[in-house]
C-alpha cells in the first residue's frame, strides 16, 4: 500500500537503507560529528521527487527581479508536507512514518545520489534520467524494509556549459564552492563589495543559470503540478519590494520559497540590481531605505558603498 501512495503523490521514489546512509555520510565526512539520532527506530529512507517546469514568464527588464524558479508558486514545503499528512492519513496512526523535505539533518541530495534516483552534477543538482535537475527532493522514513531497483548511473562527462556560463565562477574543475554561487549569495545575510555585487543583474533571488545551459534539461519530461506554475510573484518589481515593509512583505509573499529569509535581503538584493541596472533616479528610495535599516550591520556595509558610487554618477 505504502508504494501505492507513493506512487500516487510524488513523482518518482527510489530506497536505502538508513545503515547505508549513515555509513557513507561518515566515509565521506571522517570527520564531521552529525547527530543521527532521529535516524533510530527506522530502516528504509524513501527519497520522493516532485519535478517543477523549467519555463520561464518573459523577464520585464530593468526595474524587476527574476525569481530562481524553484521558488514560484506555492512554497514547494508546503506541498510536501501535504502530501507527507495525506499519506499518513490513509496509512492509518498505526504505521512509523516521518516525512519530511529541506528541513532534516537528511542531505537529500546525497540520499537520491545513494538511492540511485540520479546522480550528482558538477553543480552538485541532482540530475534525474527523466527530470533532469528540475525536482523537488523529499524523505519518509519507514521501520521497513522497501527495495527499489536503482537507474543506471550517469554522468556529465566532458560537458563543462555549466562551469562556463556560472557568473560569479562557483565552478572549477567540477568542484562547487558554494560562497560563489549567485543562489548562495542571494540568500545570505552578509555584507558585498560593489564589486562581489557584480553578477547581481536580473536575479533578486536565487540564479537559475546552471540548470538553464544543462543539456539534461533538454527535452525533459514535465509533470502538471499547479502548484508549481508560475504567478505575478515570479518576477518582483525592485521599487514596489523597497517600498514593502518587512511585515508587509512577509504577508503578502508568506505563500512563496522566498520568503524564509526575510524581506530585508531581497531589499538588499533589489537596491544591487537597480545600481548595476544602472536605475539612478531610484537613488531617494534606496536613501530611505537605507536610513529605515542602517542599523543592520551587512545591510549597511553593503548599500552605503553603493549609494556613494551612484551620487557620483549623478
Amino acid at each position: 500500500m505504502l508504494k501505492a501512495l507513493i506512487t500516487k503523490y510524488f513523482d518518482d521514489y527510489k530506497t536505502l537503507k538508513v545503515k547505508d546512509y549513515i555509513n557513507a555520510r561518515k566515509k565521506l565526512y571522517p570527520d564531521l560529528e552529525e547527530d543521527l539520532t532521529f535516524l533510530k527506530g527506522y530502516e528504509t529512507i524513501v527519497v520522493v521527487a516532485l519535478s517543477y517546469p523549467k519555463e520561464y514568464p518573459p523577464y520585464k527588464g530593468k526595474g524587476y527581479g527574476m525569481i530562481s524558479r524553484y521558488a514560484h508558486g506555492l512554497d514547494y514545503h508546503k506541498v510536501f508536507h501535504e502530501r507527507f499528512h495525506k499519506i499518513k492519513e490513509e496509512l492509518g496512526s498505526d504505521v512509523l512514518i516521518h516525512g519530511n523535505a529541506d528541513t532534516n539533518p537528511i542531505e537529500e541530495r546525497f540520499a537520491a545520489f545513494l538511492s540511485g534516483l540520479g546522480y550528482l552534477g558538477h553543480n552538485q543538482f541532482l540530475i534525474h534520467p527523466k527530470y533532469g535537475t528540475q525536482l523537488f527532493l523529499g524523505t519518509i522514513l519507514i521501520k521497513d524494509n522497501l527495495k527499489t531497483t536503482p537507474y543506471e548511473l550517469d554522468d556529465c562527462g566532458t560537458c563543462t556549459k555549466c562551469m562556463d556560463a556560472c557568473p560569479p565562477g562557483a565552478l572549477i574543475d567540477g568542484k562547487f564552492i558554494e560562497s560563489r554561487c549567485l543562489s548562495y549569495k542571494t540568500q545570505a545575510k552578509q555584507a558585498y563589495t560593489v564589486q562581489e555585487l557584480k553578477p547581481f543583474k536580473s536575479f533578486v533571488w536565487g540564479c537559475d543559470i546552471c540548470q538553464i545551459v544543462c543539456p539534461k534539461n533538454k527535452n525533459i519530461l514535465v509533470e502538471k503540478h499547479p502548484e508549481f506554475e508560475s504567478d505575478e510573484a515570479s518576477q518582483l518589481h525592485l521599487e514596489s519590494l523597497l517600498a514593502l515593509s518587512n511585515k508587509k512583505f512577509m504577508k503578502q509573499y508568506k505563500d512563496y520559497a522566498f520568503n524564509f529569509r526575510g524581506g530585508l535581503v531581497l531589499k538588499r538584493n533589489a537596491i544591487a540590481l537597480l545600481f548595476n541596472q544602472n536605475q539612478l533616479h531610484t537613488l531617494p528610495l534606496i536613501k530611505t531605505v537605507y536610513d529605515q535599516y542602517k542599523h543592520v550591520d551587512w545591510f549597511e556595509q553593503t548599500v552605503q558603498p553603493i549609494i556613494k558610487e551612484m551620487e557620483n554618477k549623478l
